[in-house]
């Protein structure tokens, strides 16, 4: 009875993880339940044994994403912030972003479709903003960083908006067109962030801030963008 139970947990996990690839390779509008599993080798009856369609599927993947999500920006106890958690919550961050990217890039389509949805992904987006309140509080108090309550929610505003529709920006300015070198379009979004603490960082953060964009080297991201503009318009003039 055991061995049964853990080989239902098993194909349930693989059902997610799949699903989870799918979705953020193809799009979620694009892919079916008869895809995923045709994905995984098993019958669509037996995808169903574990989820009766696809919008439970995704409410299970959005439910794992947020419990990881603020799990991972929680305020360490008993002590104060320090410069490399402002490197580790930017790290952890974009990682987890672009590894539930879908639910970001196609959030209209999914808040449209799925009324449920609709309901879940304000209050994620809540509950991520109150905690990185707490994470900037935090760094205020230890000195690293020299802010107003009204800059703090201005800052964590802006830095969801980048993260959140990173994805969508790479694949519409041309510079991502499948999921190639992921890594490194996770550390382009870092520099972003990095960018947008810049002017309210003092003391040991800014050290850090300094040798951090050092490490990271330049962005050919606007002159990508600019090449492809150039070669879409000559395009034009030849048809």
């Amino acid at each position: 009875m055991r061995n049964n139970h853990l080989k239902v947990s098993k194909t349930k996990e693989r059902i997610l993880q799949a699903s989870l690839t799918l979705f953020n390779e193809k799009g979620e509008r694009v892919i079916t339940t008869n895809h995923i599993a045709a994905e995984l080798g098993i019958s669509p009856g037996n995808l169903y044994y574990h989820f009766r369609n696809k919008q439970e599927i995704i409410k299970e993947l959005f439910e794992q994403y947020q419990t990881e999500t603020i799990n991972l920006l929680n305020v360490p106890e008993g002590r104060p912030l320090n410069s490399n958690d402002k490197i580790h919550y930017f790290q952890i961050l974009s990682k987890q972003l672009w590894s539930y990217r879908f639910l970001h890039r196609d959030v209209h389509h999914l808040m449209d479709s799925n009324p449920e949805f609709k309901q879940l992904y304000p209050q994620l987006a809540g509950r991520v903003m109150q905690q990185g309140q707490k994470i900037y509080q935090g760094f205020v108090d230890a000195g690293l960083m020299k802010m107003t309550a009204s800059e703090i929610e201005a800052l964590i505003i802006n830095v969801w908006i980048v993260l959140t529709n990173w994805a969508n920006f790479l694949y519409m300015s041309g510079h991502l067109s499948g999921d190639q070198n992921s890594e490194h379009w996770v550390w382009q979004a870092l520099r972003q962030m990095v960018f947008l603490e810049g002017p309210y960082l003092i003391g040991e953060s800014r050290e850090t801030y300094e040798k951090l964009l050092e490490t990271m080297g330049t962005s050919h991201l606007f002159a990508q963008l600019a090449d492809v503009g150039s070669e879409n318009s000559e395009l034009e003039i030849k048809n």
